[in-house]
């Protein structure tokens, strides 16, 4: 009787313990970063000559951890992270370029547009020229060839402060991001060690467990990383093949800008450059080492190209006083008045402050071959020719029309990719949570069969305990 009432109270602590785990379960089902627990139970050997057995115990609470999806799910949220820092750092660049009519599109149609874009002041400029030819002796057209040509470089200049403001913005953004990489690593090796020690005296680790899950998460999505479970529960953790969380010990991160000018991360101690490969931190870093200064690059080739063509075709001309157009470049660089065309960037670009003076206008080399006594005074043939540089092969209009190409083409894939690893992220994450979430029907399922077990347990002590009173009024 006695092995029969020990027998029934293991079973009833078992049941107990199995109706508090699903109660958990349930209690954190909304819970992303929770992993389903379950009740380990093993049957306790002995119960006499029989060998009946003395009932059962639980020898753990057991998570349903699941390696292959979890580090799945890692590597599809640091895709995932990477492809929309890099969409973001794109549509920042994209918002620097306002789409509008092309210079082809405004010259063809006779008219000036209104279009404040780079590629409508290109327009406008060349059609500017047009008025010069038309009617060569009045200073109104040269001084609109003038204002327009200011607008231009207007825009180059903010054009190129704006896409450094966007680098400068996306630094900050890679060095606070950093920063909470490194918070992040430390959490993780002082769950390290609170879990050892938990598991070291007997206790379950499980809800520090949940945490480390937590953390390894947000750091896939900053960096992405790689995480392999230790025997004693701790986690070592990894960037692109770089050691960085070891049992109690966390190495810290910080950015750092080469010879050649690219940004990386290293290490703190020993300064090891991380391959980051994955995570928002890559996204970032390729908008600073590539994205960024590849359309600052194509910017300056428009303001080059802009500045060579102008000047090359003055160089070819002459004002109305005889003056030749090679000594009166219309673009310089940083206000000077003859600088090398090879020196003019969108962000050193200028006019020539000569044009900008009392009779700047005058200074325009308009006319092909210098007056004489046998010519007209107001020959205007190298301003028409300079009119019909907008449809030139090599000029800035070409170079801008790239730019904007490559810009929308760089966004509609980065846009594609987005969508594409947005549901494979989902997918992973779907099914990691199928495999170690929370299924309510389940366990709602499981809380009524351990209600029944726990009731049978109980049902057999009351049996027991008549049968015993029987006994005892029986002798």
């Amino acid at each position: 009787m006695d092995t029969g009432l020990s027998i029934a109270a293991s079973s009833i602590a078992a049941a107990t313990t199995e109706i508090d785990v699903t109660s958990e379960n349930i209690a954190n089902a909304q819970n992303p970063s929770y992993v389903a627990e379950q009740a380990q139970l093993s049957a306790l050997p002995g119960g006499g000559p029989n060998g009946t057995g003395d009932g059962v115990a639980v020898t753990s609470i057991g998570q349903l951890n699941n390696a292959l999806l979890s580090a799945n799910n890692l590597q599809a949220q640091g895709a995932l992270a990477s492809l929309s820092a890099s969409q973001q750092v794109l549509t920042g660049i994209q918002n620097v370029f306002p789409l509008g009519q092309s210079s082809a599109a405004s010259a063809s149609s006779g008219t000036t547009s209104s279009n404040t874009s780079i590629s409508g002041q290109l327009a406008n400029f060349w059609s500017s020229w047009d008025g010069i030819a038309q009617d060569p002796s009045s200073p109104a057209p040269r001084t609109q060839v003038i204002d327009q040509a200011q607008g231009l470089v207007t825009s180059l200049n903010e054009a190129a402060t704006q896409l450094n403001q966007l680098l400068g913005d996306t630094s900050t953004s890679l060095g606070n991001q950093v920063a909470q990489v490194n918070s992040l690593l430390g959490q993780a090796a002082s769950l390290n060690t609170q879990i050892v020690a938990t598991k070291g005296s007997g206790g379950s680790p499980n809800q520090l467990v949940d945490q480390l899950n937590q953390v390894t998460s947000k750091l896939a999505s900053f960096a992405g990383v790689n995480v392999q479970m230790q025997q004693n529960g701790s986690a070592q953790i990894s960037i692109g093949g770089v050691a960085l969380v070891q049992a109690n010990e966390a190495e810290q991160l910080h950015s750092t800008t080469g010879a050649s000018g690219q940004t990386a991360i290293v290490t703190a101690n020993g300064g090891v450059t991380v391959p980051v490969q994955s995570g928002s931190i890559a996204g970032l870093l390729s908008g600073i080492n590539t994205q960024i200064p590849g359309y600052l690059g194509q910017l300056n080739d428009v303001a080059n190209a802009l500045a060579g063509t102008v000047n090359n075709q003055l160089a070819a001309g002459y004002t109305a006083s005889g003056v030749s157009g090679a000594t009166l470049p219309l673009f310089t660089a940083n206000g000077a008045t003859t600088t090398p065309t090879s020196s003019v960037t969108a962000a050193t670009i200028t006019v020539n402050p000569t044009f900008t003076g009392a009779n700047g206008a005058s200074s325009i080399a308009a006319a092909s071959a210098p007056p004489t006594a046998s010519t007209q005074t107001f020959d205007a043939s190298n301003a028409q020719a300079m009119a019909e540089l907008s449809t030139s092969t090599t000029g800035p209009d070409v170079a801008y029309q790239q730019l904007v190409e490559n810009i929308g083409s760089d966004t509609q894939n980065v846009n594609t990719q987005v969508s594409a690893q947005t549901s494979v992220a989902n997918q992973a994450q779907q099914a990691l949570q199928s495999a170690t979430g929370v299924n309510t029907n389940t366990e709602l399922t499981n809380l009524m069969q351990f209600q029944a077990s726990y009731q049978a347990s109980a049902k057999l002590v009351s049996i027991i305990a008549t049968t015993m009173q029987s006994l005892l009024a029986a002798v």
